[in-house]
Parts: structure tokens; C-alpha cells; sequence
């Protein structure tokens, strides 16, 4: 048996712990182990390996795929797995350590095969859990990837508004685009137990989309169904999916939206909004400002486009905590002001309310905030971005259990996350006093946004990590110089009130606790 094949074994067990394979768990005495993404990967790396002593240099390119890390990242990294499983102190007997190479795993290990066309074993979660797969573009130009993206998260965004169902998130459905994996792997990886997938065509005001249902213990198709419609009918497609989706895997359909057909004009405007959406998740100034000009054209085109206007207001406030424009004022009330009238015309859009309640947040409503966030969340559970908004928000305001459930949950819905939950959830440790987890977060971002490599400078000089933070600092002034009209400047006084509206600080003491550790860190 190839043990190096994940799809094929479903568990490694030593002493009393257990590594679940395809659900991605580690189990010690019975009980679940919460544990990173990096923290079981290393674990099953060097399981997988124990014949031999794993190198170093082997594992932070395994383990950390491209990204560079320092040794300390690494040897953190080995300490939070011999914690998982209970191989703690100097009498570490699991993960020996071979001085000047590297770890190896030496504990008695019996392997558990999958069986054949068998479903999880025990329930990972108490509801049916879902991914929708990126749908492909069948259309012959590229270009129209964009609105195959949105279709699909689109879809993702309507079966997660089912309580029956648990739903995985955008970001790590996105994260297998162009994998040569099966179905079936694909969901062993995420943990889940159905999956949709499918493909859409666009021809001049004609829409085909294919989609289909299937069970992903045997890959049997459950159900499937293709739609030739006009374009009008975008968003009643995506509801009908939705809706048959959550009625044959959840075993019953809450009430729907009622979303209308939409004319020539909100066509348009909709195809503004897709581009525009793809843009907002680059966090980048330039994509800002088209995203921005995108979405004021849909609104133009079709003034009730409650998704458009939420957006704009998201957009306006990424502009404003960034300093991504001269007037920064200017930009908060714009925020306020779309972020209201998208509320206005679609107060059941758990989105709009998540990014409204962080807008609020930002313009100091905390007690407005507050209810937004909860009205977001009892709108849909399984919104990542009200979970992980929240979560970051109950942080800054020191409600550390709070915060920690609700982010615990986020990252069950995106587990693969590489963008908005790793960049909250550092800001999230930081203000917890939790800096080496801070660290292990913002790291795992192949393009973190600037605010993000800030939390991490000052992250990594509480760890005394001194020439790491030197070197974070360096690149957040650098890009800073470039991104911002109104740089102040490389003296440390002159950016603390851009620090306190940039990652929107609440307590008295969490911005001086920023300001002494990026002084600790070498800024004068």
C-alpha cells in the first residue's frame, strides 16, 4: 500500500491517537484535538515518512509550499503537533529530534485502509455538508471566467442561506480550480459528503449551465440537471439549484428569497457586479479603484442592485482603512451611506449585513455593529465573512471566547482559507496575546495585505524575533510608500493614528501594545 497516497488510507493510529485522513482530524484519547491546517500537515508528513529522519529544509518546502520561513516557524510548527498528540517536554518519545537534520517520527504506527466505497466512518458535523466545485467556463474565451466564477459563488452563496446544510466556503472550493483530483479526493480533503459541480456556457443573451449532485463516498450521481434559459433567468437558476440541492441532501427547503428576473439593463449589471466582486478579493489598490468604477456603473444600469451597492460600500471602506485615497473621510461616509441603502433594498442578505456591521464598527456605532453582526449570522450560519468579521471584531473588544468560536467555525467552513481568515485570525491572536499562533496565521498568506504584514512585524518582535520583524517592517513601509497618497513618513509617531483606524482598535491599551512592539522591533 502507498502510504504516501492520503486518498487511500483513512487512518494512522499510535498509542492512544488517531490521524483521520480524509476528514483531517487528529484524535487523542478520544477526543478531537483542534488543531491548524499546518500543524496536521507536518504531523502526517512525517507519519508518512517515518522510515527515515525528514530534513528540515525538506519540510518547510513541503509543508510550507513555496512560502519562505524561518527555522523558528518550523520548530513552533513541531511543538504544536507533539502537543496535539500528548509528546510534550524534554521526554518527547513520537517526533524525536535529529540535531543538525531534522525530526523523524519513531513511534509504532498501524494503518487503517478506506474502505471501498465506503462514507465517513463516524458524522465529522450534525448536518450534511456540501463544496460546490468552481464551475468551468465551456464557452471558448477566457476572458469569461469571471462570470463562471460568480455563477458558482453565486450558488455557493444560496445553498449556504439552509440551516439544514452545512456549506464550504469560496475560498477553499476555489482552491481546487485546475486540480487533476477526482470528485471524490477532492472532498475526502475538505471533509465533506457531497459535492456539486458543473459548467457554464454564455452565448449572447442565451445561458447553458450544466450541473450535477453526487455522493462523494462512490462518486454516485444524485442529481443533475441542465438549464438553457435566457440571462434573464441568471439568478433563478442559481435559486432553483440551491433550493434542489438542500431539498435532496437536507431533507427539507426553508423559504427562498423570492429573487426576481432581470431585464436587459440588470444584466448588465450584474456582469458589472461579477467583474467587480473578482477585483475586491485582490486587496489591492489598483483593483479597488476598477471595482469601484465597475460597481457605480451597475448602479447606473440598474439602481436596485442591493449586491452592488453592499459592495461599493465594502469597497469605499477598503479605501478608507487603507489609505488607498486622499480623502479617507470622504470614503467612510460613502461606506456608510451604500451600506444602508443596500440594507434598504435586501435586508435578508447576510453579506451586506456583515460588511455593513464592520462598517459601523469602523465609524465607532459598536452597539449598531453588534446587532448587524448577529442579525448576519442569524441570517446564515454558515457565512464565513460575518463569522470571521465578528470574530476579529469581539477580539479588539476583548471577548477572547467569543471571538475564538466563532472564528473555530469559520475555518471549518473554509478550511483551505489563504486570504480573509488567516489575516483575521492573526489580527484576532495578536490582540489575545497569542503572538506565535499570530505568526503561524499571517504567514500562511502568499499575499497578505499590508495591515496584515504590520500585525505580523510587531507579532514577530514580541517573539524576539527581531531581524524577521526588522525585515516584515520594511516591506510594510515599502508598499505603504507606493499604495498610499498620504504616506506620513518613517518616524513611528507620525503612523499611530493610522494604525488606530486601520485595524480598528477599541481598547485603551491594544494600540500602545502595537506601537511598543513595533518599537521592540527596530522602528524609532
Amino acid at each position: 500500500m502507498d502510504e504516501k497516497n492520503n486518498n487511500k488510507i483513512n487512518e494512522f493510529c499510535f498509542g492512544d491517537c488517531r490521524l483521520v485522513v480524509p476528514r483531517r482530524e487528529i484524535w487523542r484519547a478520544g477526543e478531537l484535538i483542534g488543531a491548524e491546517p499546518r500543524v496536521f500537515n507536518l504531523l502526517l508528513y512525517l507519519v508518512q515518512h517515518r522510515d527515515r529522519a525528514v530534513d528540515k529544509n525538506e519540510l518547510q518546502d513541503e509543508i510550507w509550499r513555496g512560502m519562505i520561513v524561518t527555522e523558528a516557524a518550523l520548530t513552533r510548527c513541531v511543538m504544536k503537533a507533539r502537543r496535539a498528540i500528548g509528546d510534550e517536554g524534554s521526554d518527547a518519545e513520537l517526533i524525536k529530534t535529529i540535531r543538525g537534520h531534522g525530526y523523524r517520527f519513531v513511534a509504532d504506527v498501524d494503518v487503517v485502509a478506506e474502505k471501498p466505497n465506503a462514507g465517513p466512518t463516524e458524522p465529522l458535523r450534525d448536518k450534511p455538508s456540501v463544496a460546490v466545485l468552481p464551475f468551468a467556463n465551456t464557452g471558448g474565451d477566457d476572458s469569461d471566467r469571471y462570470f463562471s466564477d460568480g455563477i458558482t459563488e453565486d450558488i455557493i452563496t444560496e445553498l449556504s442561506r439552509f440551516r439544514s446544510l452545512f456549506v464550504i466556503a469560496r475560498q477553499s472550493s476555489f482552491s481546487f480550480r485546475d486540480s487533476d483530483k477526482t470528485g471524490a479526493e477532492i472532498a475526502a480533503e475538505l471533509g465533506v459528503e457531497f459535492v456539486v459541480d458543473g459548467s457554464v456556457q454564455r452565448s449572447g443573451d442565451r445561458l447553458r449551465i450544466n450541473v450535477r449532485l453526487f455522493n462523494a463516498g462512490d462518486e454516485r450521481q444524485v442529481w443533475s440537471e441542465r438549464y438553457d434559459r435566457e440571462m434573464q433567468d441568471v439568478l433563478l437558476i442559481q435559486e432553483e439549484v440551491a433550493a434542489t440541492v438542500a431539498a435532496t441532501i437536507g431533507g427539507r427547503v426553508e423559504a427562498t428569497r423570492g429573487r426576481r428576473r432581470i431585464d436587459a439593463n440588470a444584466i448588465e449589471s450584474y456582469d458589472c457586479l461579477l467583474r467587480a466582486q473578482a477585483l475586491y478579493y485582490k486587496i489591492d489598490p489598483v483593483a479597488n479603484a476598477e471595482a469601484r468604477v465597475l460597481l457605480e456603473r451597475a448602479l447606473e444600469l440598474d439602481p436596485d442592485n442591493s449586491r452592488a451597492l453592499a459592495l461599493l460600500a465594502a469597497v469605499h471602506s477598503m479605501d478608507n482603512w487603507s489609505f488607498w485615497v486622499e480623502d479617507v473621510d470622504r470614503s467612510r461616509e460613502l461606506s456608510l451611506d451604500f451600506g444602508r441603502r443596500s440594507l434598504e433594498l435586501d435586508d435578508g442578505d447576510s453579506l451586506a449585513q456583515a460588511l455593513f456591521a464592520e462598517i459601523l464598527a469602523d465609524c465607532e456605532y459598536a452597539q449598531q455593529s453588534e446587532q448587524h453582526f448577529r442579525r448576519a449570522i442569524e441570517l446564515n450560519p454558515n457565512d464565513i465573512a460575518a463569522r470571521a468579521l465578528y470574530a476579529s471584531r469581539l477580539g479588539v473588544l476583548g471577548r477572547g471566547e467569543e471571538a475564538i468560536e466563532h472564528m473555530t467555525v469559520a475555518e471549518r467552513l473554509d478550511p483551505f482559507s489563504l486570504l480573509w481568515i488567516p489575516w483575521l485570525k492573526g489580527k484576532l491572536m495578536f490582540t489575545l496575546g497569542r503572538y506565535e499562533d499570530a505568526v503561524d496565521a499571517l504567514q500562511s498568506m502568499p499575499q497578505p495585505p499590508n495591515e496584515a504584514i504590520l500585525i505580523l512585524a510587531a507579532a514577530l518582535a514580541k517573539l524576539e524575533q527581531y531581524e524577521d520583524a526588522a525585515g516584515a517592517r520594511e516591506s510594510f513601509l515599502e508598499r505603504a510608500r507606493r499604495e498610499m497618497p498620504g504616506y506620513p513618513g518613517e518616524a513611528l509617531a507620525d503612523w499611530a493614528p493610522m494604525f488606530d483606524r486601520m485595524l480598528g482598535f477599541d481598547r485603551e491599551t491594544d494600540l500602545p501594545r502595537l506601537l511598543e512592539a513595533l518599537q521592540l522591533g527596530g522602528w524609532e
